[in-house]
């Protein structure tokens, strides 16, 4: 079975919002969000990263996601978008999987990683990279773990 990987996030330069939506708003979010700070003539310079709670994701109903966007020059804030200038998770649990029905069985199957290697999350928390590829949404599940002194 194949093997996560264990990965450092550090994101700079931030747009930052948060919104409580339903599940099945997911992509949408993403879109407004990112086509919002483009109107303000900045661009975004890596993969937009949302934080939500692993517990509730893909449940029904309408959860609170962070919104990271990296952008290419520090933005002002204002009514949409705080700016953080910079982000850091030490030791992530990582994978990619398609944006579709692959998703939420992915999340489990690192779940279930996490606990076979004898590691434990951090808190209840996942961030999902949402990477366009050939037109296709893939996802960068990191699910945060407590350290440990050397990578698997």
């Amino acid at each position: 079975r194949n093997k996560m990987k264990l990965i450092r996030i550090d994101i700079s330069n931030i747009a930052y919002t948060e919104k409580k939506i339903p599940m099945d708003s997911f992509l949408d979010l993403i879109e407004g969000c990112e086509k919002l700070l483009f109107e303000t003539g900045v661009y975004k310079n890596g993969p937009t990263t949302i934080e939500t709670c692993l517990s509730t994701f893909g449940k029904p109903g309408e959860a609170l996601f962070k919104v990271y966007i990296p952008t290419n020059i520090p933005i002002e804030g204002n009514d949409e978008f705080q700016y953080i200038e910079h982000f850091t998770i030490k030791q992530c649990v990582s994978d990619v999987t398609p944006f579709d029905e692959h998703l939420l069985p992915k999340i489990e199957e690192m779940k279930q990683y996490i606990q076979d290697e004898g590691l434990e999350m951090l808190g209840d928390t996942v961030f999902l990279a949402i990477l366009p590829i050939f037109g296709q949404h893939f996802v960068e599940i990191n699910i945060p773990i407590k350290e440990i002194s050397d990578a698997i």
